[in-house]
């Protein structure tokens, strides 16, 4: 209900947002992660954060390679890590969700912090590094759970030092045999290559690297659709290679995309960049906008309707999420938007979409 997202919002943006902005960020990211997964183990929390929080329209209902979107706007990748919140994101109106990304082995995170905010530049700093339980642990945490909505599985090379490319293809390949041999009922992959975060830097956003990825991947004959996670940072040429190689191969589509690691960024504001430059991590939020659009754009440009496109970055309103659908994107997802606006910004962005 309208009357209930807009007092939620008033509430969130003057009361709870300036109280929660003077905490740690990771810790409160945590406090909530562990409060979603308390609210979606029980029908009437559930119920409750669908009546507050949602709006369902069936003129947003989407079909996309096979998989059907009650709505085109997801919970990326990077904040659901270990698979905890596929009971109550539905509820908080979301059409779809990633789950990681997923590592085969363990990895505790980087050295804290390892999330803070940027307020004037609307952004979060980001320094997780692949944070995750790893495969086998969250393949049992997800098995035998039903999902009302489409669930991914963003799967990434654990963040250690490999001998061999082969060695670290391995390591990706294993974890995607993992999940096709589970009773996990996810809905499709995200290949995710471009995380500037982890101290194994980004071999695959090297095309030869990337083809040599993707074929490996292709060779395990994964039925489910698989999203190539691209940076966002390259220049044009160097991204219509990593797109010319995806095509090659039987990827069924490409998110734009992941954190700037830009320290020259326009988007971000001036006080910000000082901070930024003392300080491990790389940018979400507004300071993505701009590139994720134009990315958007030159992918639809030059590939048509090859690609399954998926927008992220910078969406904060109805508006928003409206225009990187405008630009070509056929399902949009943001993190940041959420935790600057409020949940109930999920339902203002599909009311807004079923009636514009």
């Amino acid at each position: 209900m309208q009357f209930t997202r807009d007092i939620f919002a008033t509430s969130y943006q003057n009361v709870l947002k300036p109280l929660l902005f003077t905490q740690d960020a990771e810790r409160v990211h945590n406090n909530f992660t562990r409060f979603g997964k308390f609210l979606g183990e029980f029908g009437p929390t559930r119920s409750l954060t669908s009546v507050l929080l949602a709006y369902r329209n069936p003129v947003l209902i989407k079909i996309i390679d096979g998989v059907t979107y009650p709505n085109p706007i997801g919970l990326s990748a990077g904040f659901d890590y270990n698979g905890q919140l596929t009971q109550i994101l539905p509820a908080v109106g979301f059409g779809f969700t990633t789950v990681g990304t997923v590592t085969l082995e363990p990895y505790e995170g980087n050295v804290p912090p390892r999330l803070d905010r940027f307020p004037r530049s609307k952004a979060l700093l980001v320094n997780k590094g692949f944070k995750s339980l790893g495969a086998h642990a969250v393949i049992k945490k997800l098995t035998g759970l039903e999902f009302s909505i489409p669930v991914g599985i963003s799967i990434g090379s654990t963040n250690k030092h490999f001998s061999t490319l082969k060695a670290q293809i391995e390591d990706i390949t294993t974890t995607f045999r993992l999940f096709e041999r589970s009773k996990v009922k996810h809905s499709y992959y995200e290949l995710n290559i471009s995380c500037p975060n982890t101290s194994i830097g980004q071999p695959f956003t090297d095309p030869k690297n990337l083809s040599r990825l993707l074929r490996a991947v292709v060779r395990l004959r994964i039925k489910k659709p698989v999203y190539l996670k691209m940076p966002i940072d390259l220049q044009k040429k160097h991204i219509l290679e990593l797109l010319d190689a995806a095509d090659r191969s039987s990827i069924s589509g490409v998110i734009f995309g992941n954190l700037t690691k830009d320290k020259e960024n326009p988007a971000v504001d001036l006080r910000d960049r000082v901070l930024w430059k003392e300080r491990k991590g790389n940018l979400s939020g507004k300071p993505t906008w701009e590139r994720s659009n134009a990315l958007i754009k030159l992918t639809k440009k030059h590939y048509g309707k090859r690609f399954t496109i998926i927008g992220t970055g910078g969406v904060f309103s109805g508006e928003d999420a409206k225009e990187k659908l405008r630009l070509g994107a056929d399902l949009v997802q943001l993190i940041t938007g959420m935790v600057y606006q409020g949940p109930q910004l999920i339902g203002e962005i599909n009311s807004y979409l079923a009636e514009n």
